[in-house]
C-alpha cells in the first residue's frame, strides 16, 4: 500500500509534497528538515534499501553519529554489521558524495588489523556501510571491565593498531578518530581497527566539525591541531591519538582530562604526562614511545606509526 503525501513532509522552500523518507525536494533540491525521531523507521528503511537477500536481525549498538544493526546475508548465510549514519550528518549531496569517495578508499585497505568494508550504499533516505560481524568486544568495553591492561597486552594492541594505521597512511587514508571504541578485540585474540574514513567523510571542508556543527571525533583523543579545528590533518594526528590510547591502556585514564574541550586544550599546552608516574613498571621503551606520540607539535612526533610501534617494542 502506498503512503499518502500527508504522511510525509513538504518542502520549506517550494511547498512540494515529499515522501516520508525523502531528504531532498524532488522539485527544487532543497534539503528537507530532519525529524527529531530520526531513527524510528530505520530498520524498515534499511530492509527496503538492502533488498530481499538480507534480513535485519536487530540493533547491535548506537553512538552519536550512527546506529549499528546486525544483518544476515541470506545468500551466503553470513552476518554483517551495518552502520547507518544519522541523516542530519549526511544531509547534503556533497557529504553523501564524500562518504561514497571515502568508502571507496577504505575498501582498498587490506590488512589483518583493519576491519574491511563489505559494501556501502545510499538508498531509502539512508547512508550506510556494512562490515563483517566479528565476535569480541571493543577495547573500550575491556577497559571498563579491567580498568587497565597488563603491559604485555597493551603493547600487543598498541603495535597492532600502529601497523594498521601505517598501512592506511601509506595509502593516503587518515583515520581521525582513533579511540578504544574503534578498536575491536576478537575472541581469537586479533586486534581490529574500525571505522576508517568515516570521520573525514562526515567532516565539513576537512576539519573537525560536521555539516551540522557537531564535533567529529572524541575530544580526549584528539590531537591539538584537530581539536583546534585545523583542516590540514595528516597521519600524525592519528599517531597522537594512538599515544592517548596507549596511555589509557596502561593507566586506566586518559592523559588530559577535563570538564570540556577548553580545559583539555589548556592541559595539552601546559602538561607533559609520563605514563611511568602512574605505572612505574612500564618499560622505558614503551613509555618513551607513548610520550613522543603525545608531543604538542606534530613535527616532534614519530614520523610514522610503524616507527612508534618499533620504538615501543625496543627495536
Amino acid at each position: 500500500m502506498s503512503q499518502s503525501a500527508s504522511e510525509g513532509t513538504s518542502c520549506p522552500r517550494c511547498g512540494a509534497a515529499a515522501a516520508p523518507d525523502a531528504r531532498f525536494c524532488h522539485k527544487c533540491g532543497t534539503r528537507l528538515p530532519v525529524k527529531a525521531s530520526w531513527d524510528a523507521p530505520v530498520p524498515e528503511r534499511l530492509a527496503a534499501a538492502l533488498g530481499p537477500d538480507y534480513t535485519i536481525v536487530g540493533e547491535l549498538g548506537r553512538g552519536g553519529f550512527a546506529v549499528v544493526y546486525s544483518v544476515k546475508d541470506l545468500r551466503v548465510n553470513r552476518y554483517l554489521a551495518v552502520k547507518v549514519m544519522r541523516p542530519d550528518l549526511v544531509a547534503s549531496p556533497t557529504t553523501v558524495e564524500r562518504f561514497r569517495r571515502e568508502a571507496q578508499y577504505v575498501a582498498q585497505l587490506d590488512h589483518p588489523n583493519i576491519l574491511p568494508v563489505a559494501f556501502a550504499g545510499e538508498a531509502a533516505g539512508l547512508v550506510y556501510y556494512a562490515m563483517p560481524r566479528v565476535r569480541g568486544i571493543t577495547l573500550r568495553e575491556r577497559l571498563r571491565q579491567s580498568g587497565r591492561l597488563e603491559i604485555a597486552q597493551a603493547l600487543e594492541i598498541f603495535g597492532a593498531v600502529a601497523e594498521a594505521l601505517d598501512h592506511a597512511h601509506r595509502r593516503g587514508v587518515v583515520h581521525r578518530d582513533i579511540k578504544p571504541a574503534n578498536i575491536m578485540l576478537e575472541q581469537s585474540g586479533r586486534v581490529l581497527v574500525l571505522d576508517f574514513g568515516i570521520a573525514k567523510a562526515l567532516s565539513a571542508d576537512g576539519g573537525s566539525l560536521s555539516i551540522s556543527g557537531a564535533i567529529i571525533g572524541s575530544a580526549e583523543y584528539m590531537s591539538p591541531e584537530q581539536a583546534s579545528g585545523s583542516k590540514n590533518l595528516d597521519p600524525r594526528t592519528d599517531i597522537y591519538s594512538l599515544g592517548v590510547v596507549g596511555f589509557e591502556m596502561l593507566t586506566g585514564e586518559t592523559p588530559f582530562e577535563g570538564d570540556g574541550m577548553q580545559q583539555m586544550l589548556a592541559k595539552q599546552v601546559k602538561e607533559a604526562p609520563d605514563v611511568r608516574q602512574l605505572r612505574p613498571e612500564t618499560p622505558g621503551a614503551f613509555a618513551h614511545a607513548i610520550s613522543r606520540c603525545l608531543m604538542k607539535d606534530r613535527r616532534d612526533r614519530w614520523p610514522s606509526a610503524l616507527e612508534a610501534a618499533r620504538a615501543a617494542r625496543g627495536k
